[in-house]
């Protein structure tokens, strides 16, 4: 009998280590089970919260510059920027009145849109930019610019279209008393199409040469700076938006200007374009 019972306490010994040895492995697997359910919880819990993130930024309205309205900036007498004379539905400014700044009753609009990669703009610019400075001096126009980015393709990956309009939107948000020496100093060293555009320290050094002070910060963010700005493409959005509203109005070219809301031709002779400006002001019986 004594060996019998010492082989069954045996067996039992062994039965006994077996339970034991399942019951730690099924503990052990529980544990693993429960550590991967918490761990694959926090990346969903992570991956939940990146995808609200990236949703809410991308429902926010992009960030709009101060002293554009209706997706441009609107210029009179002694560059004074201004509201435009016929205000878009549901925008407000206070920016003020073209009459305000000693434009006529009947002034007429000029619009200009613009792509500062484009060389046809630099040649209306060139040819245009003294007489229509000139009557918006005398109160006989209030000349607006839109620069908007359809020529990125131009600058060889350098998307030089939307950082030079975001970068106009930049110094204009700022200081818009600028104006009427940055644009001409943007075409004064505009880039060959198909080359490899500006550098944002190259942008920048334009501004500034032209009176710009990129330190200073924008009247629609004060926690940015016409550098952060630039180097940020702060209205990249805005320019985008702009351009697409652009092309979805007809805008088929740059430069594309508009007297009164009508298309005009003469955009290469300065005196026929002075002409049918006068002759929409009234000013000229024709």
């Amino acid at each position: 009998m004594a060996k019998n019972n010492s082989g069954d306490n045996r067996r039992n010994q062994a039965r006994e280590n077996a339970r034991q040895i399942a019951a730690a492995q099924e503990k052990k697997e529980k544990t693993a089970k429960t550590i991967l359910y918490v761990g694959i919880g926090v990346v969903v819990l992570v991956v939940a919260a990146v995808v609200a993130v990236l949703i809410f930024q991308q429902s926010k309205p992009g960030m709009t510059p101060a002293n554009f309205v209706g997706g441009g900036v609107s210029i009179a007498k002694d560059g004074k920027v201004v509201q435009p004379k016929q205000m878009p539905d549901g925008e407000e400014s206070d920016l003020p009145t073209p009459a305000d700044a000693g434009a006529k009753e009947n002034a007429a609009t000029v619009t200009v849109y613009l792509d500062f990669q484009c060389p046809g703009c630099k040649a209306f610019e060139d040819a245009n930019t003294p007489t229509l400075e000139k009557l918006a001096d005398e109160g006989s126009i209030v000349l607006e610019y839109k620069p908007v980015s359809i020529l990125d393709r131009m600058s060889s990956g350098n998307e030089y279209s939307t950082r030079s309009a975001n970068l106009a939107a930049c110094v204009i948000d700022s200081q818009p008393e600028t104006v009427r020496d940055f644009f001409p100093a943007m075409y004064a060293q505009q880039p060959e199409e198909q080359g490899n555009g500006r550098t944002d320290e190259e942008l920048l050094k334009v501004a500034e040469d032209a009176g710009v002070d990129t330190s200073k910060k924008l009247q629609s963010d004060p926690e940015q700076t016409v550098k952060s700005c630039v180097t940020d493409q702060s209205f990249k959005d805005f320019v985008e938006k702009t351009s697409t509203q652009a092309l979805d109005n007809g805008v088929e070219a740059t430069p594309w200007v508009l007297i009164n809301g009508k298309k005009t031709d003469k955009t290469s002779d300065p005196q026929a374009l002075t002409l049918e400006i006068l002759k929409a002001t009234g000013e000229i019986k024709g």
